[in-house]
C-alpha cells in the first residue's frame, strides 16, 4: 500500500533510473530528460536518454495515492502478467513506489471524436472482448468487487463522513457536495440503484479493465496492436457490461482539454449514448460470435451515423443479419440478438453505477495529502450530473416497458 506523503522529485527519478535500469547503466542522471505526462491516479513521466542507446525512451510511473480504490499489489501482478503475455507494455524494472515500462512508440490517445466513431468502437469492442478472455491470477470470488463496493452502505457512510469536513472545501465545492449529499440521503433513490443492478443478473464475471478513458487507450501504427489498453490500476473480475459502460461514459469526457479544469463533457457524445450503448453491445457480441470473414464484412457496412442514428442502426442490423443467415439458423440469430438486447440493457444501467463509482473516487481523494493537483470535487460533480441524467432515462424506459 502506498503511504508516501510526498512525490518523487525529478532528480530522484533520474537517480532511480540511472541506478536501477540495467539497460541504462552507462547513462548518468544528467543525461536523462524527464517530461511529466498525464494521469489521475499515478504520476507518469517520459524519460529519454540524451545519448545514443536502446531503448532511447522509457515510461517511469510513480504509484499514486488511491488506496481505497486501488490494490497496489494486485496491480503489480496484473501488469507483470499482461507484460509477460505480450498483450501490453513491457515491464522493465519495478520498485515499491515506482515502475519503469516500455514507452509505447507512435501511440496516440484517441480524441473524443475518434472515441465516438462507429468503426473505432467496433474495433475497440473486439480488443476488449479478447481482454476479457484473459485469466489473471488475482481474486475472483464470484462477485463483482467494484459493484459491491460502489453500492455498499460502508462506501456511502465514508463519503458522507468526508463531505462533513466542510473546512476543506470552497463555497462552490460545498454547493456541489450538497447536491451529492442530498442524493445519498435519499434512501429510496439509493435502494433503486441496488435493485436495478441485481435485475436480470446472469452475466459471467470476466477480467475487466474498469478505467478505459482516452488516456488509457493508444491508437498505434502496428496492425496487430492497432488499439492498446494501458494502465491497469483498477482491473478486477467484473461484469463485461460494466467495462463497456465505463468506456461509453469516458468517451463523453475530453481529458485533453487545454483550458482549466482540463476536462470537459462533450455534449454531442453524451446525448447519443443510448444509441451508442446498443451499438457497443452489438459490436461486442459480434466480435465474440463471428468468424474473421464475417467481421471483415460487417466492418465494411459501418458508416459515421451507424451508432448515432436509430434508422441507420436499424439498417445496419438488417444487413448484419443477412451476413449471418449464411451460417446461422433463424433461431440462432434470434438467440444472438436476444443476447445483444440483454447486454444493451446492462450497459445502460451500469453507466449509472460507473459514474457513481467516480463520484465516490472524486470525493474521497479530494484535498487528501499527496493527491494530485486536480479539481476532484468539480469532476465528481460532473460525473454526478451525468449519473442523474442517465438515471432519469433509465426510469423513463422502465415506466414504458
Amino acid at each position: 500500500m502506498n503511504t508516501r506523503s510526498t512525490h518523487l522529485t525529478e532528480y530522484a527519478i533520474k537517480e532511480i533510473i540511472s541506478e536501477k535500469f540495467s539497460q541504462w547503466k552507462s547513462v548518468s542522471p544528467s543525461q536523462i530528460s524527464i517530461t511529466r505526462l498525464t494521469g489521475l491516479t499515478n504520476i507518469t513521466y517520459k524519460a529519454q536518454a540524451m545519448i545514443d542507446i536502446t531503448p532511447q525512451t522509457i515510461l517511469f510511473r510513480e504509484f499514486g495515492n488511491a488506496e481505497r480504490f486501488v490494490d497496489s499489489q494486485q496491480e503489480r501482478i496484473v501488469f507483470k502478467t499482461i507484460s509477460d503475455m505480450d498483450l501490453g507494455p513491457q515491464q522493465l524494472e519495478c520498485g515499491s513506489s515506482w515502475r519503469m515500462e516500455e514507452f509505447v512508440k507512435n501511440g496516440i490517445h484517441p480524441n473524443n471524436e475518434k472515441m465516438a466513431e462507429a468503426d473505432f468502437q467496433f474495433k475497440a469492442m473486439g480488443v476488449l472482448q479478447k481482454f476479457h478472455q484473459m485469466e489473471i491470477p488475482i481474486v475472483n470470488d464470484g462477485q463483482s468487487l467494484i459493484l459491491k463496493k460502489t453500492i455498499s452502505q460502508e462506501m456511502k457512510a465514508n463519503v458522507l463522513k468526508k463531505i462533513e469536513k466542510h473546512e476543506l472545501y470552497t463555497d462552490v465545492e460545498l454547493k456541489q457536495l450538497e447536491c451529492i449529499e442530498n442524493f445519498l440521503n435519499n434512501e429510496e433513490e439509493f435502494n433503486y440503484l441496488s435493485q436495478m443492478t441485481s435485475r436480470e443478473n446472469h452475466e459471467e464475471l470476466k477480467f475487466c479493465h474498469n478505467d478505459l478513458n482516452q488516456l488509457n487507450i493508444f491508437n498505434t501504427s502496428k496492425k496487430d496492436k492497432e488499439i492498446v489498453f494501458i494502465d491497469y490500476e483498477y482491473c478486477s473480475y467484473n461484469y463485461p457490461s460494466y467495462d463497456i459502460a465505463n468506456f461509453l461514459n469516458e468517451s463523453t469526457i475530453n481529458y485533453q482539454h487545454e483550458e482549466d479544469p482540463y476536462y470537459i463533457l462533450v455534449e454531442d457524445n453524451f446525448n447519443t449514448t443510448p444509441i451508442q450503448a446498443h451499438f457497443l453491445a452489438l459490436s461486442y457480441i459480434l466480435n465474440k460470435e463471428c468468424n474473421q470473414i464475417e467481421i471483415n464484412q460487417i466492418q465494411r457496412l459501418i458508416n459515421e451515423n451507424t451508432n448515432k442514428n436509430k434508422d441507420e442502426l436499424k439498417i445496419f442490423i438488417g444487413l448484419v443479419k443477412q451476413i449471418l443467415e449464411s451460417r446461422l439458423s433463424e433461431q440462432e440469430i434470434v438467440d444472438l440478438f436476444t443476447a445483444i438486447s440483454y447486454l444493451k440493457r446492462r450497459i445502460r444501467r451500469f453507466q449509472i453505477i460507473s459514474n457513481l463509482n467516480w463520484v465516490w473516487w472524486s470525493v474521497l481523494l479530494a484535498h487528501e495529502k499527496n493527491s494530485l493537483n486536480f479539481e476532484y470535487i468539480d469532476y465528481g460533480f460532473l460525473r454526478f450530473k451525468m449519473l442523474t441524467k442517465l438515471l432519469e432515462q433509465e426510469k423513463a424506459r422502465k415506466n414504458t416497458q
